[in-house]
Parts: structure tokens; sequence; C-alpha cells
């Protein structure tokens, strides 16, 4: 091994850029001394020290707390050190396993969204659920992924993972009386329990219709009245919005022959008229 070294050969061993290593010498963290010719000349030490840098730098201490370790190097303050390198690789375990537990989820999710039937109508009851919204007149296509990069943009700190996130977006009844289907009052996240408390609104609980279908969302129309006439035949009657969620879209695939869609309308008992 070579006890000096050239900031460019410092800077290819480390894959840091020479503009890194004058930063790191006017904070002091590396001292060069200079040649005869004005060159830095990187010693053993600052090859230590380099090393300390870009390792710490790799479980994210700040600058900072690297310089306050290097000027007061000690067997005391090392062993300090180590203690929150433990902490931090606790926590990118924890995390590491979390987006673990995610990605084996969504894996699942898509896997049986790929296998599900469609056209199928049903009743199921939902609980209250928790959500992020936007609202705004949204219409199809690059209107709608706008608004979705608009809501996670506002909300990047709560919904780090946009392809894990549960999507969807509300159609008014007004609207879809008057013919204008594929018109979006507003898109929505659905957060699960553990960031519930950073809700704006809730989609209410209640006994909601629910049909899926596959493939391209010019289908929308046929399928909202094949909801909504399926609720009446029942003898209920749709209330509130007409919800379009969005299991397998975009994020996953550029074949809408994948696309998975569910709509959801919340229903009610119709109240029996009375006889004259």
């Amino acid at each position: 091994m070579k006890d000096s070294y050239t900031i460019h050969e410092i800077a290819e061993l480390y894959n840091i850029g020479p503009d890194a290593l004058r930063y790191y010498e006017r904070l002091g963290l590396v001292r060069p001394r200079r040649a005869q010719n004005g060159y830095r000349i990187y010693d053993l030490n600052d090859i230590y020290r380099l090393t300390i840098i870009r390792d710490l730098r790799g479980l994210g201490f700040s600058m900072e707390r690297i310089g306050e370790y290097l000027q007061g190097l000690s067997v005391e303050n090392t062993l300090q050190l180590l203690e929150e390198e433990r902490r931090l690789i606790r926590e990118r375990i924890r995390d590491l396993r979390a987006a673990e537990r995610a990605i084996r989820a969504r894996s699942a999710a898509l896997t049986d969204y790929a296998r599900m039937d469609e056209g199928a109508i049903c009743l199921i009851e939902l609980p209250a659920r928790p959500c992020l919204c936007l609202n705004a007149d949204i219409a199809r296509d690059e209107e709608m992924d706008f608004a979705i990069k608009r809501l996670h943009r506002r909300h990047a700190d709560t919904i780090r993972d946009l392809g894990g996130q549960k999507i969807g977006a509300s159609m008014s009844p007004d609207d879809l009386r008057a013919g204008k289907i594929g018109l979006y009052r507003s898109v929505f996240f659905i957060l699960d329990a553990e960031h519930a408390e950073t809700a704006d609104f809730a989609l209410p609980g209640g006994q909601y219709a629910r049909l899926f279908y596959r493939g391209s969302y010019r289908r929308l129309g046929e399928r909202v009245e094949a909801l909504l006439s399926w609720v009446r035949a029942q003898g209920l009657s749709p209330t509130g919005d007409v919800l379009e969620l969005y299991h397998i879209d975009n994020r996953f695939t550029g074949r809408e022959d994948e696309f998975f869609t569910e709509l959801q309308v919340r229903t009610e008992r119709r109240e029996a008229q009375p006889l004259v």
C-alpha cells in the first residue's frame, strides 16, 4: 500500500469528486500537505479519515456530527459513536423489514387481482375508511395522473411508496345523471391504520355494492350503469358518490387489458311507497 496519494488518486479510490475532497479540507476533516508543485498529497491518516467519513455518511450521519467525532477522536467518543451506529443500523433493518412486508403484500395482491373474475356484483359491509383527498375537477388520462402526483407530493412524508398505495377517485351522482361519465370530483388515498391520524376525511362506513372490471377505462360507462341498475333491482338506493378504485393500473403495467378496477357505491334500503 502506498503511503501518499494525489487528489485524483483519492477521488478515484473513493469514487468522490475532487470538489468533495476540497470541501472536507475546508471543514478540517482531512489535512493534505502540499507538494513542491502545489498539488495536494494525502497520507495514511487522511485515508483513515476518508474511510470513516464514507462509512458514516453511508449510515446517514450528518457532516456536522462526523466533524465533531473526528475533531474529538478518542476511545470514549468512538464507543459513543458505535452505539449511535448500532441504533441507526437497527432502524434501517426495521425499515427494510417493513419494506419487505410491503413488497410481499403488493405481490400477493397483484397475483390475486390478476386471477379474480370480473363482472359479478355483490354487497359488502365496509367500515369508515380514513383518506387523504384532493378535490378538483379531473378528467381521465393525464389529468388523473397529474392529480395523483399532486396529492402524493402534498403528502410525500406520509405516503412514501406510491406503488403500494390504495388509490381511488369519486364521481358525483349529479354528473352521472347528466351523462358526464369519466368526470371526477376528487382523487383520494385510502390510509392504513398506521397513518389514519393524518387523514383529512373518511369514506363513510356502511353497505356497498361492488363490481370489478378488467381492461380499458373506456368500459367505465357501461360498468357504472350495470352497477347502479343492479342496486335498484335489489330494492336499494345508491347514495353518495360512485367510487373507482385502481388495483392494477399504469403503476404496474403498460397493457390496458391487464388493468383491474373496482367500482363501489354505498347503498340504502329503499323506503316502501305507501298504498294509495
